[in-house]
């Protein structure tokens, strides 16, 4: 292990495995840029700039080129560089996000690289040593989220993937999310007839069948109950409210 504050052998594999993807990103889809790229509950995803969406094909030629990399045992190497030639090199390289991500760091932090082959990324680690390390790991879905998740700012593409120490860990994972599909809310309200959304009403507003509104109906009783009877009073707020209110919040 490259050590830097000692962080779990999982964590630092599932680190690695985003620069590993990054860097697969970048040599099938070339002019995409990399922003950031960190270890999340299970896994890791990494934001990437390009005009075009990532669709389920591109997910399994990027994941086919993970593997060959991984295979490769290349070593993954630690550097340090001063800010100067950091902001030139990642502007030569055309990556805008990584010079604003340069230009917030403290002055007085290092700027470090983590580098693989021909291939590297600004990143204050640590990553595993070689990219042989890397085993068991896949790709899940896509979505798209704002860059520093601010809805003025470019809309990024998200990968999202998993890797575990072990292909048996990754087959467990792998079957706990089937099982959870089944048991998702969306897909059993729809076959259960509890409840439908409509494009014409509104995304996430649901509108409540007969049998749906009665579970809620329970649900709601019990709770109220529950509160009650542990001391506690019920206040309701109104549903709508002037705009003003919205904009003080700072939602807008």
């Amino acid at each position: 292990m490259i050590p830097n504050e000692n962080p779990s052998e999982l964590e630092t594999i599932r680190h690695s495995c985003a620069h590993l993807m990054a860097q697969a990103v970048q040599e099938l889809f070339p002019g995409t840029q990399v922003t950031i790229g960190p270890v999340i509950e299970d896994g890791f995803f990494y934001d990437f700039s390009r005009k075009e969406a990532f669709v389920p094909e591109d997910l399994e030629k990027i994941e086919k080129r993970m593997k060959e990399l991984a295979a490769a045992d290349t070593p993954i190497v630690r550097s340090e560089i001063s800010r100067e030639e950091a902001i030139k090199k990642f502007s030569d390289m055309g990556e805008t996000f990584k010079v604003e991500i340069i230009e917030g760091i403290d002055p007085n932090e290092p700027i470090t690289l983590y580098s693989q082959g021909d291939w590297g990324d600004l990143c204050g680690g640590p990553h595993v040593e070689s990219t042989k390390k890397i085993k068991a790991f896949r790709l899940l879905h896509t979505s798209s989220a704002y860059w520093r998740g601010d809805e003025r700012n470019p809309v990024l593409q998200r990968i999202y993937g998993t890797a575990w120490n072990t292909e048996k860990e990754l087959r467990l994972y792998l079957k706990r999310l089937e099982e959870a599909k089944k048991r998702d809310h969306r897909k059993l309200g729809k076959e259960l007839d509890l409840f439908s959304v409509s494009d014409d009403i509104g995304p996430g507003l649901i509108l409540w069948h007969p049998k749906g509104a009665r579970i809620r109906h329970l649900m709601e009783d019990f709770w109220k109950k529950e509160h009650f009877k542990h001391g506690y009073e019920m206040v309701i707020s109104p549903h709508a409210a002037k705009i003003d209110l919205w904009k003080t919040s700072g939602h807008t």
